[in-house]
Order: C-alpha cells, then sequence, then structure tokens
C-alpha cells in the first residue's frame, strides 16, 4: 500500500470542492485497512474512510489520512427459488449493483438508481428514494471494528437502522465497511408507494416492470436534480424534519396547510418545501446555490468553497427555523 502526500480531493467528492488531504491511500483489499490505520494512529493523524465522496462536505484541508475504499466485487452468496442473497464489495459503484441486479432480474433496488456514491456507503446513510430504503433489502454487513481490530458481521436488526442513520453513522469512524449482502426477490413486487412515481407511472400508462420501474426513477431524478460531474452536489443537503402528530397539527394550525405524508406515528414535512417557502429555491451567491429544479439540494456551480456553501446551508436552516420554528439537520456529513 502507497501513501501520497498532499493530494486534491476535488476528483474525490461529488460537490467538487478543492481541498487538499496531508495523506491519502486507496484501499483495493481488506487486508490494508490494518496497514492504513496503524499508520495513522502511528503518525498521530486524524483517520477518515471515504466512498464515492457523494455525500461530504469539505470545508477545509484535511490534516490526516484519507483511506478510499476501492475493491469491488458482486457474488452470489445463497438463493433458493424466491430469493437471492448477493455479497457487495463495499468499493462496488451503486450504480454498477443497480445494473447487475436488473441483469439478473432480481427485484428490490430498482427504486433506488442512480445514487451516487458506493456500496460501502450506502448502509450508513441508510440510503433512500422513491419508497424504498437500504434497510428494506439489506441483509447483513460486514465491517473491520477500527476499536477492536476485528471483523464482524452485523445482522439488519444490528445495524439500527432509521431515517438516513445506522449505528455506523451514530458511532462515526469506528467501522471500515467491507462487503454488504443484500436480499432480493426474484418475483417482481413494485413499489409505488411514492406519490410521485405513482403518478408518473400511471400518467403516461407505463407498465409496471422492473425495467420501466428503474426507467421512470431515471428520469424523474434528471428532471429535478443537477447531472453528477457536471454540477457539483451531494444530493440532498437536508433531512426532512420528523414530528410528532401533535406537534404538527399544533404547526398547521398556526401556519395554514403544509404538505406532509406518515412515517409511522409521526409525520415527515418536506425540507424542500419549506425552504422554497422561504425564498431560497434557485438563490445564487457566487458559485454557491440552491437547485432551481430541488430546493432540498446545494450545488458548487463552480469554484464555490466548502465554507460558502456550508454558510448558505446555515442561512437556510435559520430562515426554517425562524419562519416554522423547524430544525434542518444536515444529510451530508460535514468536514
Amino acid at each position: 500500500m502507497e501513501i501520497f502526500r498532499n493530494i486534491s480531493l476535488k476528483p474525490y467528492n461529488t460537490f467538487n470542492i478543492d481541498v487538499q488531504t496531508a495523506f491519502f491511500c486507496t484501499i483495493d483489499s481488506p487486508l490494508c485497512i490494518v496497514e492504513a490505520y496503524e499508520y495513522a494512529r502511528e503518525h498521530r493523524i486524524p483517520f477518515l474512510i471515504l466512498g464515492g465522496g457523494s455525500n461530504i462536505l469539505f470545508t477545509c484541508n484535511f490534516e490526516g489520512l484519507i483511506a478510499k475504499a476501492d475493491f469491488k466485487g458482486i457474488s452470489f452468496v445463497e438463493e433458493n427459488k424466491d430469493v437471492v442473497l448477493l455479497e457487495v464489495k463495499a468499493g462496488t459503484d451503486w450504480e454498477d449493483l443497480i445494473d447487475f441486479s436488473i441483469d439478473n432480474h432480481l427485484s428490490g433496488l430498482e427504486n433506488l438508481t442512480l445514487i451516487p456514491g458506493k456500496v460501502g456507503s450506502a448502509p450508513i446513510q441508510n440510503i433512500g428514494a422513491y419508497g424504498v430504503e437500504v434497510k428494506d433489502v439489506l441483509h447483513a454487513v460486514t465491517a473491520f471494528d477500527l476499536q477492536t481490530a476485528q471483523y464482524k458481521t452485523f445482522t439488519r436488526e444490528e445495524c439500527n437502522f432509521g431515517y438516513r442513520t445506522s449505528r455506523f453513522k451514530e458511532e462515526k469512524g469506528r467501522y471500515f465497511i467491507t462487503s454488504v449482502t443484500f436480499r432480493l426477490s426474484k418475483a417482481f413486487f413494485p413499489s409505488l408507494s411514492y406519490e410521485g412515481l405513482k403518478k408518473y407511472i400511471e400518467s403516461r400508462g407505463i407498465h409496471p416492470s422492473l425495467e420501466n420501474i428503474r426507467n421512470a426513477v431515471k428520469d424523474i431524478r434528471r428532471q429535478k436534480l443537477p447531472e453528477v460531474g457536471v454540477i457539483g452536489s451531494a444530493g440532498s443537503f437536508f433531512k426532512n424534519p420528523v414530528l410528532p402528530s401533535a406537534d404538527f397539527e399544533v404547526l398547521q394550525r398556526r401556519i395554514g396547510e403544509i404538505p406532509h405524508f406518515k412515517s409511522g406515528n409521526n409525520v415527515k414535512v418536506p425540507a424542500a418545501w419549506l425552504i422554497e417557502q422561504c425564498g431560497f429555491k434557485g438563490l445564487r451567491r457566487g458559485d454557491a446555490g440552491v437547485w432551481p429544479g430541488q430546493p432540498l439540494v446545494l450545488v458548487n456551480y463552480g469554484k464555490a468553497r466548502g465554507e460558502e456553501i456550508l454558510s448558505l446551508a446555515n442561512e437556510i436552516r435559520e430562515a426554517v427555523q425562524n419562519k416554522f420554528g423547524l430544525t434542518l439537520e444536515p444529510e451530508v456529513n460535514i468536514m
């Protein structure tokens, strides 16, 4: 394993923020994890695991070692007449996994297409879109525990999944995920609980096949979101606020009609709507801005610095707090 010094992180984060890391290495096998971690510990420098860089905002140079997971592969672990277990290495591109599942007629991941990043990052955030979350199809996660220097496999229940969170996010920096095992169905059961996707399918008379659902999600995302690799962003910057039903009723009596959807005994309020109501949709300050097609997405139009995007995010949070009394929590990891 080779350690590089003073490496630009611009190619390694989808916000396209041009900062440097003091030390950088590529982890192309699980065996390199221990070596990288020991190097950071011996030199008493911070250690950061980086996947696809699609959910991180760098606001300054990183004065430590960044280890980028780059081991890839998809293999069948087990199958019966109904389901298949796929073990996927952490450095595999998420979209490559979607391609594999579609090509092999396996259902469960099609609603999650076009989410940038690596497979190893997916359970950390419990990524989700259009009515499906990773926890719905995840079977197990294998990770290297940096505290005990041992490998451990976590069942889905042990991952402690919540809305855009998991034990891996709550215990940030402790686990280096090496592989994720998914439980996918051989039969196709379309997930159309997300109203926008359901309306798209019905209004166009589309037969809800595996490929058609994926293509519909692709089309919706491309209409609303900036193109990855062209405009810098990290997807949704904020989580949707979740309120107890009683608190939401109080808010609605004070504010008036508010878009919302049920989440168990709670109510989710679309953060995009809150941001738009505060006048930020399409706002641009230099090269930092709010995407016109989706106010939940903050963007770098070219040469914005991380601290400029963070400043805009904080301004949005303050405005939403003042107008609605709701706190927007960042979904993006801020470094």
